[in-house]
């Protein structure tokens, strides 16, 4: 994405232009939307955050100092967000189907799939994605966020780190103790 087109349209959010506001959702919302999808398991609850994080960036848009570190922070918010719904309605077991797991930057996944599976490994990979999920359901909210954040999005440590807020030594232990029960977990 281009820095000064964010910065552009940033600053045109916070002057409440709708169509700034369309563009910054169009460009964010799917990425947004999967992030959610991913802690929570369900496309409901990953749609009805979608739209309560809509909420708070027109709530929050304004006071926004653009320093080139948007990305951070709407995902800080999004993290934010996510944390207060578990509050609300308490930590539930979800599982997703194939159907549901496999999405374009499945990364954990990419692994598994060849350029054209058998019937057979299409069945094994749709097992092992169901077990993922179950496994990853099983972990406390913040190690599956974090195993999120740097498998699922792609982010560096140091991303991760500036995100959450946390020094990135941090960022790095728990990224390692998260994988490490996640493993044992599945074994």
């Amino acid at each position: 994405m281009d820095p000064d087109q964010l910065t552009e349209q940033l600053s045109r959010c916070q002057a409440r232009d709708p169509a700034a506001f369309s563009w910054l959702l169009s460009e964010y919302g799917p990425r947004l939307y999967r992030y959610f999808y991913r802690l929570s398991g369900n496309e409901a609850d990953a749609e009805d955050m979608l739209q309560d994080l809509t909420v708070k960036l027109l709530e929050k848009i304004k006071a926004y100092n653009h320093q080139g570190k948007f990305d951070h922070w709407l995902f800080r918010v999004a993290a934010n967000l996510n944390r207060d719904r578990l509050r609300q309605i308490g930590r539930t077991e979800k599982t997703v189907s194939l159907q549901m797991a496999v999405g374009d930057d499945l990364t954990i996944a990419d692994g598994l799939a060849s350029a054209e599976p058998e019937p057979g490994e299409i069945l094994k990979m749709g097992q092992d994605l169901d077990n993922l999920q179950a496994a990853l359901m099983q972990l406390q909210e913040t190690d599956r966020e974090i195993i999120m954040l740097r498998h699922y999005s792609g982010l560096s440590y140091k991303e991760i780190a500036e995100r959450l807020d946390i020094r990135l030594g941090t960022a790095l232990a728990r990224v390692h103790r998260g994988l490490k029960k996640l493993q044992r977990i599945m074994t």
